[in-house]
């Protein structure tokens, strides 16, 4: 035997394929590394975004609601500006991150941004306008829509949410 087939069958056997599993593994953690900090960033938008769309929802309901305790007008004004409050700031986080969602998440969110919008304008200016004769009917197909339609729309979104953290 050689030198020459001692060190080719030495490194063919064994070096090489040991600087290959450690150049991979190498790779792997870095990838995994990288990938777990996209995830924390994409859980952290994740999470911000149920939030100021919870925060949206509650204030929605709490303007909307026929049985509100208070019937002043400085009342009014303080729930539609917490609607409008709460409005801009989902607005503004969903554009922000939604780069971080599935392009048919991000659409369903955009369309709820825009649902969102129409039912408050339909509110403040048609159903319910401050120092105006309100419009029962108008107020009444505000709410059926939000009690109807947007409870299903949110519960579509959270489990699209559920599903990219892994949430079952």
């Amino acid at each position: 035997m050689n030198w020459e087939t001692v060190i080719i069958s030495i490194l063919g056997s064994g070096g090489i394929t040991a600087l290959v599993n450690g150049f991979m593994n190498h790779k792997t953690q870095i990838k995994m590394i990288k990938e777990s900090g996209l995830y924390a960033k994409r859980a952290n938008a994740l999470d911000e975004l149920m939030k100021k769309m919870e925060e949206l929802d509650q204030a929605m309901g709490n303007m909307i609601s026929f049985f509100q305790s208070e019937t002043e007008r400085e009342d009014e004004i303080k729930r539609r500006e917490a609607v409008n409050n709460a409005f801009n700031s989902f607005v503004k986080c969903y554009k922000v991150k939604r780069h971080y969602l599935a392009s048919d998440l991000s659409n369903e969110l955009g369309e709820l941004c825009g649902e969102y919008k129409k039912l408050f304008i339909d509110f403040l200016y048609t159903a319910r306008p401050i120092d105006d004769k309100q419009d029962t009917e108008t107020w009444k197909s505000v709410v059926d829509k939000y009690n109807e339609d947007f409870p299903e729309k949110r519960e579509k979104i959270a489990v699209e949410f559920r599903k990219i953290i892994g949430v079952k």
